[in-house]
C-alpha cells in the first residue's frame, strides 16, 4: 500500500473519531463506532494506534496542533498591528473570529469536551495544559503589546474570555456579529492599569 494511501486512512480514522467526539462525547470513540464511520475493516484502531486509548492520545495531539495553528493565523496579525503601532481593526478581528469559530464548530466542540474530560482524566489533563498553555502565550504577547504590567495574567484572563464567547455561540445561538465586535473591543482595551486610569479621569 502507497505510504500516502495508508497515512490517508491513518487520518480518516482521526477524522472520524473528532467527529464523533463532537457530536455524542468521548464515549463515543469506541474500535467499533470509528472502525465503521471512516469505512475502515475491523481491527483498524488497532492497527493504526494500538488501543482506544492510543487513539486518544493521538486524537488530542493531533486537535491541539490543529487548534494552535488556527488561533495562530489570528493572533499574529494582531500583535504585528500592535508592534507596528496601528490602529487595531476591531471589524476585522470580529469577523476572523466568527469565520474561524463557525468553520471549525466540531473542532472546538471536541476539544471542549476533551478539556472537560481533562480535568477527570489526569492523563490528559497535562496534554491539554500545554496546549491551552500556547494560546495563553499568544495572548498574553497581546496583551504586553497592549501595556500589561503582567501579561501572564492579563493574557490568560484574555483566554478565558475567548474561550467563554466561543462557548456562548456553539451553545446560545444566533450570537450576533455585533456581539463578536463588542467583545473584541472590551478584550482589547488594554489592561486592567489602563481601565482605572480611564475612570480615574472620568472622575475629574
Amino acid at each position: 500500500m502507497p505510504s500516502s494511501e495508508r497515512s490517508e486512512r491513518r487520518q480518516r480514522l482521526l477524522e472520524e473519531a473528532l467527529r464523533l467526539v463532537s457530536e455524542s462525547g468521548l464515549g463515543a470513540v469506541t474500535h467499533r463506532n470509528v472502525e465503521q464511520a471512516a469505512g475502515a475493516p475491523h481491527g483498524s484502531v488497532t492497527y493504526w494506534f494500538g488501543s482506544r486509548e492510543g487513539l486518544i492520545s493521538e486524537l488530542i495531539d493531533w486537535l491541539c496542533d490543529e487548534s494552535e495553528r488556527q488561533a495562530r493565523a489570528i493572533a499574529t496579525p494582531v500583535q504585528h498591528q500592535i508592534a507596528a503601532g496601528q490602529t487595531l481593526d476591531i471589524e476585522a478581528i470580529a469577523d476572523a473570529l466568527s469565520a474561524w469559530m463557525d468553520r471549525s464548530a466540531a473542532h472546538h466542540l471536541a476539544r471542549m469536551e476533551l478539556e472537560l474530560q481533562g480535568a477527570r482524566e489526569p492523563a490528559h489533563a497535562e496534554r491539554m495544559t500545554k496546549a491551552a498553555q500556547v494560546f495563553w502565550d499568544m495572548c498574553a504577547a497581546i496583551a504586553e503589546g497592549l501595556g500589561s504590567d503582567d501579561p501572564d495574567r492579563d493574557g490568560r484572563a484574555m483566554a478565558v474570555m475567548l474561550d467563554g464567547l466561543l462557548l456562548d455561540r456553539l451553545a446560545h445561538p444566533p450570537q450576533s456579529q455585533d456581539v463578536v465586535a463588542a467583545s473584541v473591543r472590551w478584550l482589547l482595551a488594554g489592561p486592567p492599569g489602563s481601565w482605572r486610569e480611564r475612570a480615574g479621569r472620568g472622575q475629574d
